[in-house]
C-alpha cells in the first residue's frame, strides 16, 4: 500500500522502503532503502523535494505531468505521460546486487554520462564511472577505455516526441549498459551504496537538461577575460620563459588573456610554494604580466610532500588532515613530489584550510588555479589511484571508505578552492580548473577533458565528449587545442584552433618532450590562420558571454548537439562532428587531415554561410569545400549577434558593440552587460537590452528596449545582413540612443 510521508510517499516490502518524492511535477525521485524514512542524498544533490498536490489512486500516483504505477511486490515501476502513453518501465530491481533493468522501448539514442570516448550517441554501448588517471591506466584515449577523468551518471533518452532523464545519485563505481548485453535492455548498477535515481521528464530534451541543472546545480556566471584564449604548456620552466611567450604573444597581435605555469613553477613540487630561482620576484613578474593584460593561473595537485618543516605537510600532520590507511596511519602515496599524503576533502575543516592556503598565491597576483592530478592520481598501485580501503572522515565522525569517496574527491578539492578563493577575495568571482569531477562539480569549476594527444582522432571524438558533457550538466568546458602528448603539426594545430575558438574554454597545451605548439611554433601560413580564429574569437566575446550567463541561469549548455533545437528531426541524432554555439550559430569542423571539404546536415530553415552570405534551405546534407583557412560556419536566418571590436586582451579598452541581424522574420536577443569581474551584478549592477528586428513590407523594424538598467551601454551599430542584396546595411551607433520610454523605432527604406 502506498502511504503519504511528510516528505512524498512510500511503499515497504520485506523491510524494504521505496521512497517515492517529488521536485516538481516532471522530476520524481526513487529512493530503495531498509530505513523508514528519507535516506539523505549525496553532495551532487542540491535541490529539496516540493509538496505537490497529487492524486493517490491505489498503484498509482498522478501530477500534472506524469503517472507513476508501482508493483508494490516487486517494487518496480512504471511512468506514464498525462495521457496515458508509456515512457519508462523497470523489469526488474535487483536490491541485492543494486541494479535496476529497464525496458528499451521506442528511445532512438541515449546522451550524456560525461567525459566518454566516441560517438555522440550511445546506444548500443556499455560503459563505467570510476575516476581514472587516463594516461597513467593507458597509453591513449581510445574506445576501449571505460573509465575517464569525471564521472557523471546521467542520461538522456530521446526520441521524437519524447526526452527524459535518469540520474543515478550513487558516488560508488557504476556501470551502465544502452541495449549492448540485451538489446531490448538498460541496466544501471553500483558496486555498492543503494539504488537511489531521479527521473526527469521532458519531453523536450532542453527541459530535462535545465531539470537535471535544477538538481545538481548550474556553473556560476564566470569571468568574463577567462572566456579569452588561453596559452599553457608543461612546463614554462622560468620567468624568462613565460615573459617570452608573454611578450611574444603581443608582438605577433594574437589577443591572449590566460598564461598558466605548470608543476615546474613549484619548489621541489611543493604544493602552494614558488621557486625562487626559477621565478625571480615572482609579485613584480605577476605585475609586469597584469600591465600587458594578462591573468596567471597556477597549478596545484591534491598530493602533498611527506617532508618535515614543511608547513602544509606539518600542519596537516598537526591538525589530522589527511587521509588515513587501513590500519588508522596517514596514507603516504606517490606523486610528482615523491612520497606524498593527500588532504581528506571530505571534513568541511578540511576544505576551508586548504582555501586559505591560497593566499599567498593570491597576494603574489595570481588570478585561477588549476586543480590536477585529482582523481586522485597515484603512481605507487596499479590502480594509479589511492587504495579503495583508504579512509576518510566526515563532518559527524563516521569513517568512510575511498570507495565512496573517489568519484567526488575532486569535486571536495574544487568546492574548497572555489570558497577559498570566494572568502579571499569576496568580490572577485574566482576561476578553477579542474581535471576530475562528478555530477554537480559545475558549481564549482571549469573542466577540460584531460591528457588528450595531438592525433586528428582526438580532434574528432573531443566534439561528441563536449556534447556530452554540455547535455550532463557541464558548460564551462574545452579539450587541450593541439593536443597534450606527442608531436602536433601545422595542419593539426589549425584545425583545432578553429574548433578551439567556439569551445568556452580555449587553451592551448602540450607535454613536456613534446615540439612546442603555440601559434607562431609551425611556420607563417599556421600563425596567419590561426591568429585569424584567435581573433575571430574575441569578434564573438559578449555572444559568449551572454551564453555563459544563459547557462548559469537555466542550465542550457553552450555546445549544442543539432538535436537539442531539432528533436524532431532524426537526421540529427547521430551527428558527432558538427554543433551549436548556442542557438544560432552552428559549427562545423574539418578533423581529417589533407581535406578540403565535408558534408554538413543543415537542419530545416535558410541558413547563412558566415564567411560568403550566401543563403542555403536547411533540411538537407550539402557538401562545403573547406580549404585549410576555412572553418563552415552557419547563421540561422532571423538570428541577432552581438560582436565585438578585437583587442589584445577583454578589457583592453571600452569596445564598442556591433548587433547583428540576418535578415528572415522577426529576430530577436537579449543583450546581458555587466563589468565581467565581480558580484555587483546580484546587486543589480548589470544592464539588460531587449532587441527585436523585424521585416515589415519594404521597412525593418527595430527596436531596443533597456529592461534593466545597472550598467553603462556601449556605443551600438546595428549591421543587416541580406536586406539589400550582396550587401550589408549598417546602422550607426549614434542614431540607437534609447530614449526616455527605453524604446527606439528605426525604419530603413530597402
Amino acid at each position: 500500500m502506498i502511504k503519504k510521508t511528510t516528505y512524498g510517499y512510500t511503499v515497504e516490502k520485506d523491510n524494504v522502503f521505496l521512497d517515492v518524492v517529488f521536485y516538481s511535477d516532471s522530476i520524481v525521485r526513487f529512493s530503495y532503502s531498509e530505513e523508514n524514512k528519507l535516506p539523505d542524498s549525496t553532495i551532487a544533490v542540491i535541490a529539496k523535494p516540493m509538496k505537490m498536490d497529487v492524486e493517490l489512486k491505489g498503484h498509482s500516483i498522478k501530477t500534472k505531468d506524469l503517472q507513476i504505477k508501482i508493483n508494490e511486490n516487486s517494487l518496480t515501476v512504471e511512468i506514464y505521460d498525462i495521457e496515458g502513453n508509456l515512457i519508462n518501465k523497470d523489469k526488474k530491481v535487483d536490491l541485492n546486487n543494486i541494479q535496476v533493468s529497464k525496458e528499451l522501448l521506442d528511445e532512438k539514442a541515449f546522451y550524456g554520462m560525461g567525459e566518454k570516448y566516441g560517438w555522440i550517441n550511445k546506444i548500443g554501448t556499455d560503459t563505467v564511472n570510476w575516476n581514472s588517471d587516463v594516461l597513467g591506466n593507458s597509453p591513449i584515449h581510445t574506445g576501449t577505455v571505460k573509465e575517464y577523468h569525471t564521472s557523471i551518471p546521467f542520461y538522456i533518452g530521446l526520441s521524437q516526441n519524447l526526452a527524459y532523464g535518469i540520474y543515478f545519485d550513487n558516488t560508488y563505481r557504476t556501470y551502465f549498459d544502452f541495449g549492448k548485453k540485451v538489446e531490448d535492455t538498460i541496466d544501471f548498477r553500483a558496486e555498492d551504496g543503494r539504488i537511489d535515481y531521479f527521473f526527469i521528464y521532458g519531453p523536450q530534451l532542453s527541459k530535462v537538461v535545465r531539470g537535471y541543472s535544477d538538481i545538481t546545480g548550474s556553473m556560476p556566471l564566470p569571468r568574463k577575460d577567462f572566456l579569452g584564449y588561453q596559452q599553457c604548456r608543461w612546463s614554462y620552466e622560468n620567468r624568462d620563459e613565460l615573459m617570452t611567450v608573454a611578450k611574444k604573444m603581443r608582438e605577433e597581435n594574437i589577443p591572449c588573456d590566460i598564461l598558466y605555469l605548470d608543476i615546474d613553477y613549484m619548489k621541489d613540487y611543493k604544493v602552494f610554494t614558488v621557486d625562487s630561482e626559477k621565478f625571480k620576484e615572482f609579485k613584480e613578474m605577476n605585475d609586469i604580466l597584469k600591465g600587458m593584460g594578462y591573468k596567471l593561473v597556477v597549478i596545484i595537485d591534491p598530493g602533498v610532500k611527506k617532508e618535515e618543516g614543511y608547513n602544509v605537510y606539518d600542519e596537516g600532520v598537526e591538525k589530522d588532515y589527511f587521509v588515513k590507511d587501513s590500519n588508522g596511519k596517514i596514507y603516504i602515496g606517490e606523486v610528482w613530489p615523491g612520497d606524498s599524503a593527500f588532504p581528506d576533502y571530505l571534513r568541511e575543516e578540511v576544505r576551508n584550510w586548504w582555501g586559505e592556503l591560497h593566499r599567498e598565491l593570491i597576494d603574489y597576483g595570481v588570478d585561477g588555479i588549476w586543480n590536477d592530478m585529482n582523481e586522485p592520481a597515484n603512481f605507487c598501485t596499479e590502480a594509479k589511484t589511492i587504495p579503495e580501503n583508504t579512509i576518510h572522515m566526515d563532518d559527524k565522525g563516521q569513517s568512510r571508505t575511498h570507495k565512496e569517496i573517489h568519484n567526488i574527491y575532486a569535486m571536495l578539492e574544487a568546492q574548497g578552492t572555489y570558497e577559498g578563493l570566494k572568502k579571499i577575495s569576496p568580490n572577485k568571482r574566482p576561476f578553477v580548473l579542474t581535471r576530475a569531477a562528478f555530477a554537480g562539480t559545475q558549481r564549482y569549476a571549469a573542466l577540460w577533458t584531460g591528457d588528450n594527444s595531438s592525433i586528428w582522432e582526438h580532434l574528432e571524438s573531443s566534439m561528441a565528449m563536449f556534447m556530452n558533457l554540455g547535455l550532463s550538466g557541464y558548460s564551462f568546458i574545452g579539450g587541450d587545442v593541439g593536443g597534450f602528448t606527442h608531436d602536433s603539426n601545422g595542419e593539426l594545430l589549425t584545425r583545432w584552433t578553429q574548433l578551439g575558438a567556439f569551445t568556452p574554454l580555449f587553451r592551448n597545451h602540450s607535454a613536456k618532450g613534446t615540439i612546442n605548439q603555440e601559434p607562431w611554433c609551425f611556420g607563417d601560413e599556421t600563425l596567419d590562420i590561426t591568429k585569424k580564429y584567435i581573433k575571430l574569437r574575441y569578434n564573438f566575446i559578449t555572444y559568449l558571454y551572454n551564453l555563459m550567463k544563459d547557462s548559469s541561469d537555466k542550465g542550457d549548455p553552450v555546445l549544442r548537439p543539432l538535436f537539442y533545437h531539432y528533436q524532431n528531426d532524426e537526421n540529427t541524432y547521430n551527428i558527432s562532428d558538427q554543433f551549436m554555439f548556442g542557438e544560432n550559430i552552428m559549427i562545423c569542423p574539418i578533423t581529417r587531415p589533407k581535406t578540403n571539404h565535408r558534408m554538413i546536415y543543415l537542419p530545416e530553415g535558410k541558413w547563412y554561410d558566415y564567411w560568403t552570405q550566401e543563403v542555403i534551405q536547411g533540411g538537407k546534407f550539402i557538401i562545403k569545400k573547406a580549404e585549410l583557412d576555412t572553418l563552415p560556419i552557419y547563421i540561422k536566418a532571423s538570428s541577432i549577434i552581438p560582436m565585438d571590436k578585437i583587442t589584445n586582451y577583454i578589457g583592453e579598452e571600452d569596445n564598442s558593440l556591433e548587433i547583428h541581424y540576418y535578415y528572415g522574420e522577426k529576430g530577436k536577443y537579449n543583450l546581458y552587460l555587466d563589468d565581467g569581474l565581480s558580484f555587483d551584478y546580484k546587486n543589480g549592477k548589470y544592464t539588460e537590452i531587449k532587441f527585436e528586428i523585424e521585416p515589415v513590407d519594404e521597412y525593418l523594424t527595430i527596436s531596443g528596449e533597456v529592461i534593466h538598467e545597472g550598467y553603462d551601454i556601449p556605443n551600438i551599430k546595428i549591421v543587416i545582413h541580406g536586406f539589400v542584396k550582396g550587401n550589408k546595411v549598417t546602422i550607426e551607433g549614434d542614431k540607437l540612443n534609447f530614449d526616455k520610454e527605453k524604446r527606439v523605432r528605426l525604419n530603413i527604406n530597402k
